[in-house]
């Protein structure tokens, strides 16, 4: 009978789920939450001892008995070493050589095309839109506008407000209510422009593919 084996780098609750589909165990049983876990995938979540699982916040003992259950009728083990779990990999790609020829082949792609940093453009632009107007970039005088947002703010002020408020308390008022205004703004701005830009970026290195 041939051993049952699974692609260790899959996300941990993916890959709980194709486990457990051959097996006698539920969902429920193997079923995990905690982000501090899901995140990982099944070769890190192998690393892991048995006691380390018991003591995150929401993994009961028959939980962690079910899913070591579930890992054994797959080799598999808590506690397995770096070694251990790379012989496991290499065996499993021998077994499987189609899907090694795959996983290489998406590898190679990733490397080659370039992807869009949507971290540096994203902080690059939140330091535009919430520059200095007199910094000399003004993204379309953004600052200006936020001026008149808070003038606005101020002369539209209840009459309650503007009657037995100070001034300083109706001009604090009046700059809060703008940069919520302003940052609302800002997170529009900002996601439209992310995707737009993506669309670009992603469409320009289609047409380089195809030169």
């Amino acid at each position: 009978m041939k051993t049952k084996r699974i692609l260790i780098t899959l996300p941990l609750n993916y890959g709980l789920n194709e486990m457990v589909f051959e097996s006698s165990l539920t969902r429920k049983q193997i079923s995990i939450s905690n982000p501090e876990l899901t995140e990982l995938s099944i070769c890190e979540f192998c690393m892991l001892s048995r006691e380390r699982l018991l003591a995150v916040k929401g993994m009961t003992p028959e939980t962690v008995a079910a899913i070591e259950h579930l890992l054994t009728e797959y080799s598999l083990r808590f506690g397995m070493s770096g070694e251990e779990l790379e012989a496991y990999l290499k065996q499993y790609y021998e077994e499987n050589p189609r899907e090694k020829e795959f996983y290489d082949l998406c590898d190679k792609m990733c490397n080659e095309i370039p992807v869009f940093d949507e971290k540096n453009f994203r902080e690059k632009l939140g330091r535009e839109l919430n520059g200095n107007p007199l910094g000399g970039n003004k993204l379309n005088d953004l600052g200006w506008q936020r001026y008149h947002t808070v003038r606005e703010a101020y002369l539209r002020q209840p009459l309650f407000l503007r009657l037995f408020g100070s001034r300083k308390a109706r001009i604090r008022k009046a700059i809060e209510d703008a940069s919520v205004i302003h940052d609302m703004f800002c997170r529009l701005v900002t996601e439209s422009c992310i995707d737009t830009e993506r669309w670009y970026f992603e469409h320009r290195e289609m047409e380089r593919t195809k030169e």
